[in-house]
């Protein structure tokens, strides 16, 4: 437990102070304890925000989103693992697989920790929703997810950087661009696949679901309809 506590110091000021996340991330004094403590911490965080997506449901499928959430962003991590190793070694900093590992474990734990911080948030909006607000929730989520994308951007740039400086190498902004954008395609569809979503109230809970279509497909189904009511009621305004 104490070695936890002592972990849990270390992460938080490599996300406190992103500047000082390069010499914990090179650290070899620091064992694979520290990577398992990390990735036990980013199931945590996003558990307890995908508890608060499925409770719309009820307790079974809050259960469920619970531990469809931290599969669907480490299986996106694993799958855009090797990309970024490559664009590493061509244009970044030449670091380790482990280095990379513990790298994108450290950044993209800032993700998980900024959406977690939105749990409360979440909860209010679900237990005070009623079944009908299935498409607003859903939107909801879809909102937090990319505000809490957004904020940890700038904490993920941080922490690649000075890596980097580590090292004693530049770090080509392109190399955090480009694996940025993969892992957003990546990801998106992963939920698509996953669906750690909500549950409407309009058919059976089913916890998989045949895949079809597309994340950004579902996306424009869901938002088209409210436009074409904005737009059916902007003649009343003028």
């Amino acid at each position: 437990m104490r070695i936890w506590i002592e972990y849990v110091a270390l992460w938080w000021d490599a996300l406190v102070h992103p500047d000082r996340a390069g010499r914990l991330v090179l650290d070899k004094r620091i064992g694979r304890g520290f990577d398992r403590f990390l990735v036990a911490g980013i199931a945590a965080l996003y558990a307890l925000y995908g508890l608060s997506m499925g409770l719309f449901r009820g307790y079974g499928p809050a259960a469920v989103s619970g531990l469809k959430l931290p599969f669907l962003y480490l299986l996106t991590l694993a799958v855009c693992l090797p990309a970024f190793y490559v664009l590493n070694c061509l244009w970044g900093s030449r670091l380790s697989v482990p280095e990379c590992v513990r790298l994108l474990l450290v950044a993209v734990s800032s993700n998980a920790a900024a959406l977690a911080s939105y749990a409360p948030f979440s909860f209010f909006f679900t237990l005070t929703t009623s079944r009908g607000g299935y498409r607003f929730l859903v939107l909801m989520h879809v909102a937090v997810f990319a505000l809490s994308a957004i904020a940890s951007v700038g904490v993920i740039a941080l922490i690649f950087r000075a890596t980097a400086a580590q090292l004693g190498r530049h770090l080509r902004a392109g190399v955090v661009v480009q694996w940025a954008i993969l892992y957003a395609f990546v990801g998106t569809q992963m939920s698509w696949v996953l669906r750690p979503w909500v549950g409407s109230w309009s058919g059976p809970y089913a916890p998989f679901r045949p895949i079809g279509g597309s994340f950004i497909e579902s996306l424009y189904n869901l938002i088209h309809p409210l436009f074409d009511r904005v737009i059916r009621l902007l003649p009343g305004f003028f």
